[in-house]
């Protein structure tokens, strides 16, 4: 988890990490990560506090910053609700009525495999489990895309992958059929992507799915969506209804008591994998979400309360749970193009209640239970993380598996699912999560203009320091 009190990164939301170490044909050097090890991987909209300039030593900024008075976070209550909702989150829950419809058993039978056309296959692994998730197809199913009167120029992600459900949907089962423009016109998913070459499936799920949030966000609010609109509300698309999330970070200072906490939005919870370690997907969930750090020495927490470097505990826990969980497991190294082969055990049901918050506010009274319905498995040779071959494991409506390699299609066992070495595993929650945050009150955006402007001015007077100013 990552510290309450440091500045997140400012980054666009659900945007595909160029500097990425999943398997590649051809690999190229890695970026610096974004996050340290065993982190969430997360949406930051955040607002960057100003600080003091580098010529201030600590000593200096510890002073300028006793000077001023605290100013209490925005959040300091709670998460903050958006000043609007993009998409009503009742629909989700008429989303899934929808995909357990008389009209929706298409998703009983045997999907149609996706033809390669040139190193797709991670596409198509992607494909398949974002297909088999019941409340994006739900909702595309319905067309609520019209491409006739789509206003934008050239390609429109949100277009062609209406028309892939579309087509999925209307084909023979065991049928196959292309891809199409999801992925010969690749590199408008992802800037980096190039046609022909073998990309990340992970990062073709983060970059479709933040095309098709983005462009929810223009419709919504024009071409300046996603500077004009406040954090929580770009928080509210359907993209983010079905799989966001967030988590509450904590520090508690152990000297006075004073606890810290930051809201985080996250898309999915990564696990780390590696050489030495033997531990499944629930003991990662217990080191992310139950297990404590203590804060000392040179890493002593500055506490607003006391106006000083203690000693705190930090830890961090999951505050929203989403509606449907991916996790990947992250095999590849930093540095060096190898892929960690072990096997990492993963339930056919997981419980999310014991690393939810005590004061979780939108879970009501069906609890966090999920059960396994897609996993991506990435075959390699001989350990090398940039060649191989993507393959994916759906669960159908039935309770059937099955094996998509390609244009292939066919049944399997469960138990030969569960003995996969996976990359990304798909949960979905047993029960849509029964609310989300209400419309943000007239009182509680007053309250966030007066705290935001009372930081800008602190800052300015060279304050710094202090927690993060969210609107």
């Amino acid at each position: 988890p990552r510290s309450v009190e440091g500045t997140p990164p400012r980054a666009a939301p659900l945007r595909a990490d160029p500097g990425s170490t999943g398997p590649r044909a051809h690999p190229k050097a890695s970026l610096p990560p974004t996050h340290a090890p065993g982190t969430l991987s997360v949406l930051s909209y955040f607002t960057r506090c100003a600080s003091p300039g580098p010529e201030m030593g600590r000593e200096d900024r510890d002073r300028a910053s006793d000077e001023e008075p605290e100013v209490e976070d925005v959040e300091a209550d709670g998460l903050l609700p958006p000043l609007k909702h993009v998409h009503d989150y009742r629909r989700v829950e008429h989303e899934l009525c929808a995909a357990r419809r008389e009209d929706a058993k298409r998703l009983r039978d045997l999907p149609a495999g996706l033809c390669n056309s040139g190193n797709t296959c991670f596409a198509a692994s992607a494909l398949q489990c974002l297909y088999h998730t019941r409340l994006l197809t739900a909702h595309f199913a319905d067309e609520p895309h019209p491409h006739d009167s789509c206003e934008t120029p050239g390609f429109c992600v949100t277009c062609e992958y209406q028309k892939h459900v579309l087509k999925a949907l209307d084909a023979e089962p065991r049928g196959s059929f292309s891809i199409g423009k999801l992925t010969n016109a690749i590199g408008s998913i992802a800037k980096h992507f190039v046609r022909g070459r073998q990309e990340d499936s992970h990062e073709y799920i983060r970059g479709l799915l933040d095309g098709i949030h983005v462009q929810a966000l223009k419709e919504f609010a024009g071409e300046k969506a996603e500077k004009e609109l406040d954090a929580r509300t770009q928080e509210t698309t359907i993209v983010h209804h079905i799989f966001g999330g967030y988590t509450c970070g904590q520090v508690e200072c152990i000297q006075c008591g004073h606890v810290s906490r930051n809201y985080q939005s996250m898309i999915d919870i990564p696990v780390e994998v590696t050489a030495k370690s033997s531990s499944g997907i629930e003991a990662s969930l217990k080191s992310n979400f139950l297990d404590t750090e203590i804060l000392d020495g040179s890493n002593k927490y500055k506490c607003a309360r006391c106006r000083a470097y203690v000693r705190a505990e930090k830890g961090a826990k999951i505050h929203v749970s989403p509606n449907v969980l991916v996790v990947p497991l992250k095999r590849y190294t930093m540095g060096r193009f190898s892929k960690i082969t072990k096997f990492v055990e993963f339930p056919a049901t997981l419980d999310l209640t014991p690393y939810m918050s005590r004061d979780a506010p939108y879970e009501g009274k069906s609890p966090p239970t999920y059960t396994l319905y897609g996993v991506v498995v990435h075959l390699d040779w001989g350990g090398s993380a940039h060649s191989g071959h993507y393959v994916s494991y759906v669960r159908l409506l039935d309770g059937r598996w099955c094996k998509c390699d390609d244009g292939r299609v066919e049944t399997c066992d469960e138990s030969a699912v569960l003995k996969q070495k996976a990359y990304l595993l798909f949960y979905e929650r047993d029960a849509v999560r029964p609310s989300c945050a209400p419309t943000r009150t007239r009182s509680q955006q007053l309250r966030v203009e007066r705290l935001v402007a009372e930081r800008e001015a602190r800052d300015r007077r060279g304050g710094g320091g202090g927690g993060t100013a969210k609107s």
